[in-house]
């Protein structure tokens, strides 16, 4: 069994990481459509951290993680 999970990173007003993670993106999602969904949220200044506004879009990585179960 195959899962993913794209975590998108941005910076607040004081410098310091906010993370949003998302289970089980799109398959096939590009790094241009995150770029621009990071973007929006920048913009729209969606979410508001302990340390401020959240400023700018600093990293994204897609994480795939594969499971097997053993049999014994």
């Amino acid at each position: 069994m195959e899962s993913a999970r794209l975590e998108m990173e941005f910076l607040d007003s004081a410098g310091k990481k906010f993370r949003i993670t998302i289970d089980n993106p799109r398959e096939g999602i590009t790094g241009e459509e995150i770029k621009t969904v990071m973007d929006e949220i920048v913009a729209r200044n969606v979410f508001f951290t302990a340390s401020g506004d959240i400023v700018s879009a600093n990293s994204a990585r897609l994480i795939t993680t594969t499971v097997q179960d053993m049999e014994f």
